[in-house]
């Protein structure tokens, strides 16, 4: 049987900002208004699956970041891979996801997915010599 260890996961949307300046900048409310409503549903199904599918519990979800604690056994990364790519269908945009034992290590973690490519999952690390 698998160990489970309880985790945060912290959820970013990649490039969420940008898409949306662009669209107030070329005074295109159509398509500001389209984005937002698929992009905030798909937010609002991750929410729910995680809470259904990983027992999570929700921190908070408000525009493109959301923070749960969630219990990780060996097979968990697998499945929140599956979450992920699920959810860009869905949003038409990616997210980036870190994990770790705490808010702060989930957001470090966040954050090298963010710097490493985005579009990935990301477990924190204590960085060794460098």
């Amino acid at each position: 049987m698998d160990s489970v260890n309880e985790m945060f996961l912290a959820v970013d949307g990649d490039d969420v900002g940008h898409r949306l300046e662009y669209f107030m900048l070329v005074n295109d409310s159509e398509a500001l208004v389209e984005f937002s409503k698929i992009f905030q549903s798909a937010m609002n199904w991750l929410e729910i699956k995680l809470v259904s599918d990983f027992g999570a519990k929700l921190i908070f979800n408000g525009g493109d970041n959301l923070l749960a604690s969630i219990p990780v056994d060996n097979s968990s990364l697998e499945v929140l891979e599956k979450l992920r790519a699920e959810f860009a269908e869905q949003a038409r945009s990616t997210l980036s996801i870190g994990l770790g034992e705490s808010p702060r290590q989930a957001y470090f973690a966040l954050k090298l997915a963010k710097t490493s490519g985005k579009n990935c999952i990301r477990r924190f690390q204590e960085l060794v010599n460098g």
